[in-house]
């Protein structure tokens, strides 16, 4: 792994304060595990699972995981998701599947009053797509969506939360692992540099720039169990 990735990994973790109480103490992939990342442009990009692939290859290298899969689509609602979830995910057979959906459902819609109904179907996407996975023995990382504009209070965090709040309750009920990458931002945000004029995190307000997706690679490997000196540490 690069000086720069490791940097990059060293400032966001004092930027996003200590893991949650319930991230898992212990590597939770074996031998060989896979892993299938589904979800929208932002996983289409591919930055936030590049950088989780440097720490898990240089970190964990006699693991032989191999790099994660990408299936994700540009422009795609938890609607979309659902539709295709058997063939890219469930078919694959992954050890574990992220699931990173809930911006398009808002964004796309923002010129529109908030639909609970719209709200409802995305619950119900998801904990479908959740119970099909499970169903095939695939652990479930369900990663919220992260943010809509670098201002916490845009109307389109506001409307975010209520689908953040939905996948945590899902996660609840299904039993599977929450990354709460919304609440992760907002934290970064409150230690911006005075300097920093414009987006800090993203290229636009959704899209990443490596401080953001290096953020989101922070939520799935410590999803994963590896311990943030891991995360942290130089190349070697």
């Amino acid at each position: 792994m690069n000086p720069t990735v490791a940097q990059l990994f060293a400032l966001v973790l004092t930027l996003i304060g200590p893991a949650p109480k319930d991230t898992p103490r212990f590597f939770r992939l074996k031998p060989g595990d896979s892993i299938v990342a589904i979800g929208d442009s932002i996983t289409q990009a591919g930055g936030y699972l590049r950088a989780t692939d440097a720490v898990l290859a240089t970190r964990y290298p006699d693991m032989n995981i191999p790099p994660i899969t990408n299936v994700g689509i540009s422009g795609q609602k938890a609607e979309d998701l659902v539709l295709r979830f058997e063939k890219d995910v469930v078919e694959k057979k992954p050890a574990v599947v992220t699931i990173s959906i809930g911006i398009n459902d808002v964004w796309h819609r923002l010129e529109n009053p908030h639909d609970d109904e719209v709200l409802k179907n995305y619950k119900a996407n998801v904990t479908k797509m959740v119970e099909q996975a499970q169903a095939a023995s695939i652990r479930v990382i369900l990663l919220a969506p992260t943010l809509i504009q670098e201002a916490p209070e845009s109307e389109g965090n506001k409307r975010l939360k209520m689908y953040v709040d939905a996948e945590k309750e899902i996660a609840a009920e299904k039993k599977c692992q929450f990354v709460n990458l919304h609440e992760t931002f907002l934290e970064a945000l409150k230690k911006k540099p005075a300097e920093e004029k414009g987006n800090w995190l993203t290229s636009d307000g959704v899209h990443m720039k490596p401080l953001g997706d290096t953020i989101m690679a922070v939520g799935i490997l410590r999803a994963l169990g590896v311990p943030d000196a891991k995360i942290a540490a130089k190349a070697e």
